[in-house]
């Protein structure tokens, strides 16, 4: 007798941008949409934890990638695209795939 399959279940990881409270005005004053960003870093901050905790709750992960504004701005320009909230969340993405990509190569060469 074989014991029933339990059910694959894959784990939703989110790159989320993660601003610091130094960064926070310069990052928010870059931007082509100041107005969806919270005025201050605490109110920031509080909505971002929120966040987290939802995203934990239904079961996922989010991985905090620290805002870094020249990296950011670069990749806007290089994709023609305005630094945007889309552009936020596609960059924060794109920067956990680089780094599970980097980590598969360390883990390669080990072997």
């Amino acid at each position: 007798m074989s014991l029933p399959k339990a059910p694959e279940t894959t784990l939703r990881v989110y790159g989320f941008c993660w601003f610091l409270r130094d960064d926070y005005d310069e990052a928010r004053a870059a931007m082509a949409d100041p107005e969806v960003l919270f005025d201050t870093y605490a109110e920031w901050l509080k909505a971002a934890k929120k966040i987290e905790a939802d995203v934990a709750a239904q079961g996922g992960k989010v991985i905090r990638i620290r805002f870094d504004l020249p990296s950011f701005l670069f990749y806007c320009q290089a994709r023609g695209i305005p630094p945007v909230e889309q552009a936020r969340a596609d960059w924060a993405a794109a920067e956990l795939r680089h780094r599970y990509e980097e980590a598969g190569r360390k883990d390669a060469n080990r072997g």
